[in-house]
């Protein structure tokens, strides 16, 4: 099935799922860690980005690249830093797990590998100083 939404409808609803994964204190749960809404999240911006390539609107474009580049998601970062860090069940993944956690809370913003693995390692940091000061949420 292909549905098809204008320009501005995909923009709105990028724009509206960020809000809803970023905008309060504590992470919207099922929605925060769920692979599929960051994929589909993820292919709402890089189809806002192909057709605005289409139409030839490079401002539009470069607009949302500069939206979606991590660098300047500060606060999403801590957002994401802060919910990891308080999973019970962090200390128990292996990297690759950590890192794809990561990715998928991220979602629909860009982080580089390295990014990733900064964010990883703040967040093992924060849990390990964290870890004696009570109850921890679980996955």
């Amino acid at each position: 099935m292909q549905v098809e939404l204008a320009l501005e409808e995909l923009e709105t609803l990028a724009s509206a799922l960020v809000r809803l994964k970023f905008e309060d204190e504590e992470p919207p749960e099922p929605y925060f860690g769920s692979p599929r809404l960051a994929a589909a999240h993820r292919r709402i911006v890089d189809s806002i980005i192909m057709e605005s390539e289409r139409i030839g609107d490079s401002r539009r474009v470069a607009r949302w690249e500069s939206w979606r580049r991590w660098s300047t998601r500060e606060y999403e970062r801590g957002v994401i830093a802060r919910y990891a860090s308080s999973l019970e069940t962090w200390d128990e993944w292996e990297v690759s797990q950590k890192l794809e956690v990561l990715k998928t809370c991220s979602a629909p913003f860009d982080p580089s590998e390295e990014e990733l693995e900064q964010l990883r390692n703040e967040i093992d940091a924060m849990h390990n100083s964290s870890s004696s000061d009570g109850p921890s949420r679980g996955v």
